[in-house]
């Protein structure tokens, strides 16, 4: 006999299956750990690689904020010049430091006509200059510049019809 077989020699089958079963779950145990110390491992690399360096990530964020600032800057001047109808509306970002900044903004400026001629050129003209007042005007913000612009011209033509008349 060898040694296995003289070791479990006086134990019966029922005894032999629950030592095999116990085995068994302990090695599953033991694989399960292993297992989950490989995820761990893994995440932890993978978690730990970083593929942008601090300049890159202090470039990035730089530029989120001087975008910040421009957006609000310029939506700040048409505010300033023009009477606004509601407050001024940002749309925004995540920056790589978890902060929200934003990307985009607009202003919403009260656009309704008095019946005097005079009134009405006047704010056609304050809507002319909060249009067009910051450096960097958007294509929306020349549309309304160009469409106060023409309004204005209008109304100057149809004063000029009511005189001749």
């Amino acid at each position: 006999m060898d040694i296995i077989t003289e070791q479990f020699e006086n134990i019966s089958l029922h005894q032999l299956y629950t030592k095999l079963s116990t085995k068994h779950a302990e090695i599953e145990k033991l694989e399960e750990k292993d297992k989950i110390e490989s995820i761990k491992k893994q995440d932890y690399i993978e978690a730990s690689i970083n593929k942008y360096d601090d300049d890159d990530f202090a470039r990035v964020l730089e530029k989120f904020k001087n975008k910040d600032a421009e957006i609000r800057t310029h939506e700040q001047v048409h505010a300033s010049i023009g009477h606004t109808t509601v407050p001024i509306s940002y749309s925004y970002q995540q920056g790589p430091d978890g902060k929200m900044y934003a990307v985009g903004g607009s202003v919403r400026l009260e656009t309704s006509m008095p019946d005097d001629p005079k009134a009405a050129a006047f704010k056609l003209d304050m809507l002319q200059k909060a249009a067009s007042a910051p450096s960097n005007t958007s294509g929306a913000d020349n549309a309304i510049a160009s469409q106060s612009n023409l309004n204005k011209i209008l109304l100057q033509l149809k004063g000029e019809e009511n005189a001749n008349k």
